[in-house]
């Protein structure tokens, strides 16, 4: 049975691993990173909103629920599947959830509202700024509101050594450049795995040591990541 490292933060980490589970591999958890909630104490007035952009299901989870009512009644736009359930789990109006990165998501709000509309951005302090960028030069303005943040996991060598010699692992899931940046100083010793990257600038953030051993999901969603598992049918 293969052996899955997987990365990613919880509560996606479990959720990860009951689906390797259940494709027949052997997840070993070993989160890299972890989520922890900002004060969130005040926040624009809704009403002044034409739209809320959100490109995490985190920024959802963490947002307070005060703020979740006064916005339940504009649409939302949520970076995929998963963000859109757990945004209309707390009764957001969820417009579209079908864009799979920040550029699509940036092209459906822009698609859908009025030019000049102010856009309410739920979103966490570590983030790239591709989606903010897009929707400024689009002529919309954008305020956005940090819910959450994303701090490396301070793993010893002894807890790394405990999840990764014990038996050798064949395939390390990497979900961002933080966690690849974290990553790296251990891939060295990582040397019969397999890198799978969500994305090509996750991929660029291994070191060199990774090589030709790292594959890239042909999308930046997890069911691209585990569909390149080997023996993935």
């Amino acid at each position: 049975m293969l052996r899955v490292l997987v990365t990613r933060p919880e509560p996606g980490a479990s959720r990860t691993a009951d689906k390797l589970a259940a494709l027949g591999y052997e997840p070993v958890l070993l989160p890299l990173t972890r989520i922890e909630p900002l004060p969130v104490e005040s926040w624009p007035v809704p009403a002044n909103f034409s739209a809320v952009a959100i490109p995490s299901a985190n920024a959802v989870r963490h947002a307070p629920p005060a703020l979740l009512g006064e916005i339940a009644g504009l649409p939302a736009f949520a970076v995929g599947e998963r963000t859109g359930h757990v945004a209309a789990a707390k009764s957001l109006s969820v417009r579209d959830s079908s864009s799979g990165d920040a550029e699509r998501l940036a092209a459906r709000i822009i698609g859908a509202v009025e030019p000049g509309s102010r856009v309410l951005l739920l979103c966490g302090r570590v983030r790239r700024s591709t989606l903010e960028d897009r929707l400024t030069q689009a002529g919309l303005s954008v305020a956005a509101l940090e819910t959450y943040d994303t701090v490396p996991n301070l793993l010893s060598e002894h807890e790394f050594h405990e999840a990764t010699a014990a038996r050798p692992i064949d395939v390390v899931l990497v979900y961002s450049a933080f966690a690849a940046e974290i990553l790296s100083p251990r891939v060295p010793s990582l040397q019969s795995a397999v890198f799978i990257a969500i994305s090509d600038r996750v991929a660029q953030k291994l070191p060199a040591a990774a090589g030709i051993r790292t594959m890239v999901a042909r999308e930046p969603t997890e069911e691209a990541m585990l569909s390149i598992l080997p023996g993935h049918d």
